[in-house]
């Protein structure tokens, strides 16, 4: 096993092994392993965009707030 991964212990659903392992022995993935990791690059990456666009819409509404404030005061 490589240095820069870690073993950590799953359990599943026997639909989804079963799943699993249509998609290994399609070709689709080597493993149950490689399709886990691929699954988890997904929710962490959707999770990612989910807080990038949080923060981005959270910049977008503070500058549209201090643009109004800078116009009440003039």
């Amino acid at each position: 096993m490589s240095t820069d991964r870690k073993s950590i212990p799953v359990s599943l659903p026997q639909g989804l092994v079963e799943e699993l392992d249509e998609l290994v022995d399609e070709g689709k993935f080597g493993s149950r392993s490689e399709a886990l990791r691929y699954g988890a690059r997904l929710v962490a990456r959707e999770a990612q965009q989910k807080r990038m666009h949080e923060r981005t819409g959270d910049a977008a509404e503070q500058d549209i707030e201090d643009r109004l404030e800078r116009k009440r005061v003039r």
